[in-house]
């Protein structure tokens, strides 16, 4: 990432109107800490000036609101064939003025995403063609970013004629990038004089190209090149510091997350102590409440996020599920093999763990307690206790608990 920095800087020095895009795939798999480093690597690429950044698979790993917060920060996140409720999530391209010329720049997804719900991934054909018939209108040059495989790829780029070049993400297995960055599939692409672009992927390495030409025709290609990340590049010196200190901070994260699921058993003893045990358990003595509970909003919490899109989201799993980020509590992980069923906003969730249960009134306190956790002024404005706790909990019979 700082020898990135030097990198891009350094070809700044050279041509101040560099036009610094990506082509996506910049996150990882799901995960609390990978989501992290998603929105620090985010943060990077904002103070780095990049220009456009297409969407790839698992860009969505996280969710689309935490993708839109990062595009809310500044991130410049552009998909053409992305859509939600109708609409598209991003816009489908931006236009910049390089050196007098108006240049456009395209992003098409055509990898499906891990978690789709929510949002719907439209033909990359249909959807580029309109986005390239309106940036025709308006530009010199238009670049096209396109997130996935040389096969769809093809398939795609006679339905897309009037791009000038394409720069490719997502690379398959085995895969290599050339010292020239030209795409391995450019010989495929030769007979409509099209020149594709691959760098690599996991960002070890930058793709230079450069363009030339006079307005109506294709820009042709001075120079193609690609810059290693290796050992020969310094450190830029700030980046080196940032990313320092964030690494120092994901190692506290990483410490508690180990902490929290150490927590679940007892050190000398090796018993499980304030374990999560799941609505059937709690079914065995509060048999009387469940058929009202189980078609509450509370129970259907994980079903929003699902049609939202959200299901892979740290920040949103924390309210939707039971005992998240918590010893013992609900895990993506291990979810399939054998852990007790914590989706929803089950009655573990307010009441606390099931092996924390005392006939003292205190699971009951514990209950009215907890609802601030998660109907804050933000997602809950109106929120008042009773008005909640009869519509969405289980009304009259709570006390029962």
């Amino acid at each position: 990432m700082a020898r990135r920095a030097t990198a891009i800087k350094e070809q700044r020095a050279l041509d101040p109107e560099l036009l610094l895009i990506s082509a996506g795939d910049r996150c990882g798999e799901p995960g609390i800490i990978e989501m992290y480093r998603s929105r620090f690597l985010g943060r990077t690429m904002i103070e780095a000036g990049f220009d456009a950044v297409a969407v790839g698979e698992k860009d969505l790993n996280y969710g689309i609101r935490t993708l839109r917060s990062q595009a809310e920060a500044g991130l410049p996140v552009i998909c053409a064939n992305l859509y939600q409720d109708g609409s598209r999530v991003f816009p489908a391209f931006v236009i910049k003025r390089i050196h007098g010329a108006k240049v456009g720049v395209i992003a098409l997804l055509g990898e499906k995403p891990r978690e789709l719900e929510g949002v719907e991934l439209r033909d990359p054909a249909v959807e580029g063609r309109e986005a390239l018939e309106q940036a025709r209108r308006e530009c010199d040059c238009v670049i096209l970013l396109a997130h996935m495989g040389r096969e769809r790829l093809l398939e795609i780029l006679p339905s897309l004629e009037g791009v000038d070049i394409v720069i490719r993400g997502h690379g398959g297995e085995g895969e290599k990038e050339r010292g020239s960055c030209a795409d391995t599939l450019a010989a495929a692409a030769e007979h409509a004089g099209l020149p594709v672009f691959f760098s690599g992927e996991l960002g070890r390495n930058l793709g230079l190209v450069s363009l030339a030409g006079v307005r109506g025709k294709r820009p042709a290609v001075v120079e193609s090149a690609l810059i290693h990340l290796g050992g020969n590049v310094p450190d830029d010196p700030a980046t080196a510091r940032e990313l320092a200190a964030y690494l120092s901070e994901e190692r506290s994260k990483q410490k508690e997350l180990q902490l929290n699921r150490s927590l679940a058993r007892d050190a000398s003893t090796g018993r499980i102590v304030d374990r999560y045990l799941g609505i059937e358990i709690c079914r065995r003595c509060h048999g009387e409440l469940m058929p009202r509970f189980v078609a509450s909003r509370h129970f259907r919490a994980f079903e929003t996020l699902r049609e939202r899109g959200e299901a892979a989201n740290p920040e949103c799993l924390a309210c939707h599920t039971t005992g998240y980020g918590r010893p013992g509590g609900y895990d993506p992980a291990t979810e399939k093999e054998g852990a007790p069923y914590l989706l929803g906003v089950q009655c573990e969730a307010c009441h606390g763990p099931g092996t924390a249960h005392r006939r003292d009134g205190s699971y009951a306190k514990a209950a009215r307690e907890s609802c601030r956790a998660c109907h804050t002024s933000k997602w809950s404005p109106d929120f008042d206790f009773q008005t909640y706790w009869s519509r969405d909990a289980h009304g009259a019979q709570a006390d029962s608990l």
